[in-house]
């Protein structure tokens, strides 16, 4: 089947951050198959991210549906009005529950998609829920993605490979947006001189991110004559933030450490850097080591089961010890560099479009999933059903 089919996905909160780009670059080429995409945020905030804008720019509309008590009888009301063909939920063992009130719709296609490991300590809380909604999930969902092989063990269950709803779905990258040119030239714009090493990390500002850890690295790196700035692109949080600043003052950089907050020319200011420092310590498939490798910037990133993934497929990645010393962290720092200096854009561009990460083969595994669930419904009239969807943003 290639006609129209209608997706209804739901994601937690909306603002920049991998999800929300991977899906936004993916939307496009479904839009273009046939993909009626609408989206739900669990959140009655709609950040400042790409993904509404794109999803109302290709004829969906954007729900917020906040988890209150309302919330079970709103989601089922809004799955009667839209009838999705597929469920498509971002939401990690939480999805379970979605997927459920989607069966109880009568939704054919039900998708689990993890994006995250999971693999942080759990108190018995968190344990038990994450039990109990896992159960729900394995019995609900008709299909269960993960961006990487340890999403999917560390994030559904060890023993996912035995499942046959499971797979794993790379995450695409638009390398045309990459290419857009920033209007900044990011030296002139944090006051770098000629000579001195530009590291840049682009992430939202979340504990798990860990970008306090990149004064320390500035640190000793100047320790090893080498003169850097850091930096940070992102989403801001008042505390992260202030705990950033704070690591600065104490290492005695604190004109080097630049925070540019949320960019849209994330690409454009990647080029720019010497190097991509990653120091996140929770990732599925991290976007932020993806993109440098991408354009041929070295990247130093913590070791990670998905960050060894990007390394085994693709050059450029250097993997230092989740808990190594900021001293091993400006070796690295260096190393990287040295690749930076070496590598062709060109060149790194080629062979990202030839990997498995390439965003087409991201768009087709996608839309074979939405179409074979949409041939359950042979002979709808999607015109017919125009009328009964909720305006953009209502959270009827």
């Amino acid at each position: 089947m290639t006609g129209r089919h209608r997706v209804l996905r739901v994601v937690g909160a909306l603002n920049f951050g991998g999800t929300e780009m991977r899906t936004a670059e993916l939307l496009p080429r479904l839009a273009a198959a046939g993909t009626e995409l609408h989206l739900v945020t669990l959140s009655d905030v709609i950040g400042p991210g790409p993904l509404a804008e794109v999803v109302t720019r290709h004829g969906g509309t954007v729900t917020a549906l906040p988890l209150d008590v309302r919330f079970p009888a709103r989601f089922l009301r809004l799955l009667g009005q839209l009838r999705p063909d597929v469920l498509h939920v971002d939401c990690a063992n939480f999805s379970g529950v979605l997927l459920a009130l989607g069966a109880l719709r009568g939704v054919p296609g039900r998708v689990a998609h993890f994006r995250g490991d999971d693999n942080r300590p759990r108190n018995v809380r968190r344990r038990v829920y994450r039990w109990i909604a896992g159960r729900l999930l394995r019995r609900v969902a008709t299909d269960i993605l993960g961006v990487s092989p340890s999403s999917l063990t560390f994030g559904y269950h060890p023993g996912w490979r035995d499942d046959p709803r499971c797979r794993v779905v790379l995450n695409g990258l638009d390398l045309d947006r990459l290419r857009r040119p920033s209007p900044d030239d990011l030296r002139a714009l944090i006051g770098a001189a000629p000579g001195e090493l530009v590291c840049v990390t682009v992430g939202r500002a979340s504990p798990e991110k860990r970008r306090w850890l990149l004064p320390p690295i500035l640190a000793a790196l100047r320790d090893r004559g080498v003169p850097a700035h850091a930096v940070l692109v992102g989403p801001g949080d008042r505390a992260d933030d202030a705990r950033v600043l704070a690591a600065a003052a104490t290492a005695g950089v604190a004109d080097r450490v630049h925070l540019l907050g949320a960019r849209a020319d994330v690409g454009g200011l990647l080029r720019q850097a010497d190097v991509v420092v990653h120091p996140s310590c929770l990732e599925g498939l991290p976007g932020g080591v993806l993109e440098p490798v991408a354009l041929g910037v070295g990247t130093v990133a913590a070791d990670l089961p998905g960050v060894r993934f990007i390394g085994e497929r693709l050059p450029g990645v250097t993997i230092v010890d989740v808990d190594a010393p900021p001293q091993r962290w400006a070796r690295a720092v260096e190393e990287a560099t040295a690749y930076t200096t070496a590598t062709a854009a060109a060149v790194a561009a080629r062979r990202f479009a030839d990997s498995a990460f390439a965003i087409d083969t991201a768009a087709a595994v996608h839309l074979e999933i939405y179409r074979r669930w949409a041939a359950t419904r042979p002979g709808r009239d999607r015109d017919s059903e125009t009328s009964s969807r909720p305006p953009v943003g209502s959270g009827r």
